[in-house]
């Protein structure tokens, strides 16, 4: 029986498979169907009812050596009105954090978003795959309230040259009664 108890001891810490996970969760940039480098809304669809507060992160998708960006978001101010942008972890240098500019536009129906990398002598741009702002909004009224990064959005280099993004990803907002 001792001998049996030892093999089964052994036998439980020894094992020559690997795990497996399942990595398909819809919200995975991966998962989008978008071709990076590129920004998209988090989450993409939304469905609230009138009087709520919530917030959405603009999202940018594998981008390489990013200094600055401006993000132009248009919405339908009838549907939903700004409260608040936050920067995100994108632009972030150590404990630096970026220089960050808005215009809410709420007659217009533009969000303008201008971030800039603080740059330090070990680092002078960001890369990769993180929230670059969050936008908290409260539902105004009824319908659905699309959002789009307009063709004034626009990335760039520590160069001052544009980043070309292959594609742009689009949001909405739902708001019911």
């Amino acid at each position: 029986i001792r001998r049996q108890r030892q093999m089964c001891i052994r036998d439980s810490f020894i094992s020559c498979n690997d795990a497996r996970y399942n990595f398909d969760n819809e919200f995975d940039p991966e998962n989008l169907g978008l071709d990076p480098p590129t920004i998209f809304f988090h989450p993409a669809e939304m469905s609230l009812t009138i009087g709520d507060t919530d917030s959405l992160e603009l999202y940018c998708y594998e981008i390489d050596s990013v200094a600055g960006a401006h993000l132009q978001i248009a919405f339908d101010s009838e549907v939903i009105e700004i409260d608040t942008v936050k920067y995100g972890d994108f632009f972030m240098n150590g404990n630096n954090a970026p220089i960050m500019f808005t215009d809410k536009g709420e007659e217009e129906g533009f969000l303008n978003i201008y971030l800039f990398y603080e740059p330090s002598l070990a680092s002078v741009s960001a890369s990769g795959t993180k929230s670059m702002a969050k936008v908290v909004f409260t539902v105004k009224d009824e319908g659905l309230a699309p959002l789009i990064y307009t063709p004034e959005t626009v990335f760039r280099n520590p160069d001052n040259n544009t980043i070309n993004l292959n594609t742009y990803g689009e949001g909405s907002i739902n708001a019911t009664q």
